[in-house]
């Protein structure tokens, strides 16, 4: 299809059958998914249903999250704000964007959407449940005359604790399927309500919680997948070689689970003068490892499942011609690679994202493209294409602005995949963190004061590189100082192997690579502004 077929679409794209000529917004968020689905080359992963929304939305092959960790990564993306402007690094009760110290208030896509007319309606796992979201920000995201949110419940004590469970059971029996029938419900009762005069177009919000551990789910998606005998370990099973200490995570996460903790030695993994935190005193055992792979690519079938019947639903009710769809993960997830479990570092495997987006009467053919994109420009994005006013791009000195985001309208690569875009995207993690190390050899001791975020990790993923620098972080002042830095880390992707494969060397420290790193280190200490596509 030419280009200025393309525009001609885009610019006809808020005609609709709705009183107000908007389109509907199909919001699915999904947690720890990294991309390796089927729709991204892995043909092994049983995944039809987002493989059928696949071809026929935007695929962006190179989507990366602003920080691998659920609530900040969500807080983030849901209100167009970076890390370090909402004052969000972790998952903390204390660290709720709206009252924060500085708090920026900012205003949140499905607020946005709801102060535009729209119905705002939520479920499952949007934002990060509980204080550090102020229970799924319900005084202002949500309309009020709107369906209750859903959150689901399930027992899983048959489980004991253990990182992964397979059930002879309905999918309804776990919170993923509850959360799938309460969308069909709604769905339902939105075409109900057109029939009694609302004709409101609508914004909903359908939050999965698989993935992430545990991995509970029926043992039919188990049946799907090769015995464990025969499951793949990952095929770079050791830390990168010359990595930092501060780059690693000691995933506790995962420990957690009874059978986890019943075959590693947790005192090692943590740290030990006498042993490495990221060796072989810390390793899931082959057979174990392989247990778990195979119970998250089971887990993956089941969320697609469910993905599968409220696709079906949103077209039995007649919403499919004047619904814009978009699904994301929060984050990738670790299996193993680079002995790395879970997400919590800056590497590709917890960094890099699925993004699909569904535009009817533009994307209904399929398309891809290797433009670097962030999880931040959603917000713009879904605005744009909706036939609403995008919030403007945030100034440095505007926090506590209610409207303006920090990410760009990928609506252009629509016309054009193949445009020149960002310089680079922008990720960051924290240490020590909840997840990250308590101490560093050779490093002063944590302030415990700082709450965790006593040094930041910064990376930027350009075309043919990841780059990281961990520096002193000021957790009052959002600020590092680029002064004091504990790790510098450069990976080259520009020939990768195979999947999940290309991170195993750090090339900081090579001679021959200074050039890059001074390059690099210039274009990440500028930020994301000097990053951002040119404006023509």
């Amino acid at each position: 299809m030419t280009s200025w077929i393309i525009c001609i679409l885009l610019g006809a794209i808020t005609f609709t059958s709705t009183a107000s000529g908007k389109k509907n917004v199909l919001f699915f968020a999904v947690d720890d998914l990294r991309p390796e689905i089927n729709a991204y080359g892995v043909d092994f992963i049983k995944s039809p249903n987002i493989d059928a929304l696949a071809s026929k939305s935007m695929l962006f092959e190179r989507a990366y999250c602003q920080i691998a960790v659920c609530s900040p990564s969500r807080a983030s993306l849901l209100t167009g704000r970076r890390p370090d402007t909402n004052h969000v690094w972790q998952i903390a009760a204390d660290e709720y964007w709206r009252t924060v110290p500085d708090a920026t208030n900012a205003t949140t896509i499905p607020q946005y959407f709801k102060e535009n007319g729209y119905l705002s309606i939520g479920m499952g796992k949007i934002f990060h449940p509980g204080a550090p979201s102020g229970n799924d920000d319900r005084m202002y995201s949500w309309s009020p005359e709107g369906l209750p949110y859903f959150h689901g419940k399930e027992d899983s004590s048959i489980a004991k604790h253990a990182a992964w469970y397979s059930f002879d059971e309905p999918d309804n029996k776990r919170v993923d399927g509850q959360i799938a029938d309460n969308a069909v419900s709604v769905l339902q009762q939105i075409k109900k309500n057109r029939t009694e005069g609302d004709d409101r177009p609508f914004f909903v919000a359908v939050g999965f919680h698989k993935p992430h551990l545990p991995f509970y789910c029926s043992s039919k998606y188990y049946d799907l997948y090769p015995s464990i005998e025969d499951t793949k370990l990952p095929e770079n099973p050791d830390a990168p070689t010359g990595m930092p200490d501060i780059a690693f995570s000691i995933w506790k996460e995962l420990k957690g689970y009874s059978d986890i903790k019943a075959i590693v030695n947790e005192t090692l993994c943590d740290i030990d003068a006498d042993a490495s935190i990221h060796g072989k005193e810390c390793h899931v055992p082959d057979n174990k490892m392989k247990e778990l792979r195979r119970a998250y690519y089971s887990c993956v079938s089941f969320t697609d499942a469910q993905i599968g019947r409220v696709i079906k639903e949103l077209d039995a009710q007649g919403f499919a011609d004047d619904t814009i769809i978009v699904l994301w993960a929060d984050h990738g997830w670790q299996l193993g690679e680079h002995n790395e479990w879970c997400k919590h570092t800056n590497f590709e495997d917890a960094t890099h994202v699925p993004f699909l987006l569904h535009v009817p009467g533009v994307t209904d053919n399929g398309m891809t493209t290797k433009a670097l994109v962030e999880l931040i420009d959603i917000f713009p994005s879904l605005t744009e294409l909706a036939g609403l006013e995008v919030p403007p791009m945030c100034t440095k000195n505007s926090p506590t602005s209610i409207a303006c985001v920090e990410g760009s309208s990928v609506v252009p690569l629509l016309s054009n995949p193949n445009a020149q875009w960002k310089k680079g995207s922008f990720s960051q993690y924290p240490r020590p963190s909840t997840q990250g190390l308590p101490e560093i050899p050779g490093k002063p001791p944590f302030d415990p004061s700082d709450k965790g975020e006593s040094v930041m990790g910064y990376t930027v993923r350009t075309d043919k590189y990841r780059f990281t620098e961990w520096y002193r972080f000021n957790r009052i002042t959002s600020t590092p100082n680029f002064n004091e830095i504990w790790g510098t880390e450069l990976y080259d992707h520009s020939s990768p192997t195979v999947f999940f494969n290309d991170e195993n060397v750090n090339l900081a420290t090579e001679s021959e690579m200074k050039p890059v790193v001074d390059e690099l280190r210039q274009l990440l200490q500028a930020g994301w502004r000097e990053a951002l596509p040119p404006t023509n």
